[in-house]
């Protein structure tokens, strides 16, 4: 029998075989994805992700995103959902699933929406992707500049407004303080809430047109930022960010129910700022 490191020639036949299978494979078109945070001409010997050099750290991203950026392009079309509102029956099973706050502490989703905790007439509900998302932390800062706290507090319809992400809760600190966000924010890294409610996965990063909180922001731009980020978190805080597949949406609750809603179809896919505000019924 062979050993471990037996290193003896590959007979003909044998060759002929493997070089068969791998014309069929090369014809799929499957070649693969660099990984920009993990290359190993990346790390430094701690394996903390410092950069031997900021330029060519930088060069190497950005080649790395413009590659990622041409293969994923084949997943450009957006998610076929729809934004029609949720039924009492899929309220009824998010309503059970837990959401927690940045200490741990757990409560029923329910809770926001109805009962003695629910606070205001109504209740906008956003939910966010990965709190490392780049494209969500754009459109978390665009709400804040346009939502101030006197517009907030002034609403023709007293409304509750908050966060949602499907990462951890030590990830909410951080999240807050990336993008200035006013509103609470609660974390749901199960997912099951997002799924209940009809939203999705996609590997369609940008949609159709860049939008307009992020028309300052590149696709390259955000892309490069979020691993850059998340590269730079110590331990395992890098992996706790949430799913990197996951999108979300807006959701307009009043006496219980969903009254509005909108559900991400690309993972740049939030309701704009504009049609939010005109959803809560603010003047501009």
């Amino acid at each position: 029998m062979p050993s471990d490191h037996d290193v003896s020639p590959i007979s003909s036949p044998a060759l002929s075989r493997i070089n068969s299978r791998n014309s069929a494979v090369s014809s799929l078109d499957i070649s693969p994805i660099s990984s920009p945070v993990f290359s190993p001409t990346q790390l430094s010997s701690s394996g903390h992700g410092a950069a031997t050099s900021d330029t060519a750290t930088t060069n190497s991203f950005e080649r790395s995103f413009t590659d990622a950026d041409d293969w994923f392009g084949r997943f450009r079309e957006d998610l076929d959902i729809s934004d029609e509102c949720p039924d009492r029956g899929q309220l009824a099973v998010a309503g059970q699933v837990p959401v927690y706050d940045a200490n741990g502490n757990s409560r029923l989703f329910s809770t926001f929406f109805t009962g003695l905790d629910a606070i205001g007439d109504r209740q906008f509900i956003i939910f966010v992707r990965h709190f490392y998302c780049g494209a969500c932390q754009a459109y978390m800062k665009a709400i804040a500049e346009e939502i101030t706290m006197q517009a907030y507090y002034t609403m023709a319809v007293p409304t509750n407004i908050i966060v949602i992400g499907c990462g951890s809760p030590s990830m909410i600190p951080f999240y807050k303080q990336a993008t200035g966000c006013p509103f609470p924010i609660f974390a749901e890294p199960s997912r099951k809430l997002y799924k209940a409610l009809g939203m999705s996965i996609t590997l369609n990063m940008s949609g159709p047109k860049r939008p307009e909180y992020m028309k300052d922001i590149p696709l390259t731009k955000w892309q490069m930022q979020q691993w850059t980020t998340m590269a730079k978190q110590k331990g395992t805080s890098r992996f706790k960010g949430g799913n990197l597949l996951q999108v979300g949406g807006e959701f307009l609750f009043q006496d219980g129910q969903v009254v509005w809603c909108h559900r991400m179809k690309n993972m740049r896919g939030h309701a704009e700022v504009s049609i939010v505000k005109r959803v809560l019924e603010m003047e501009d």
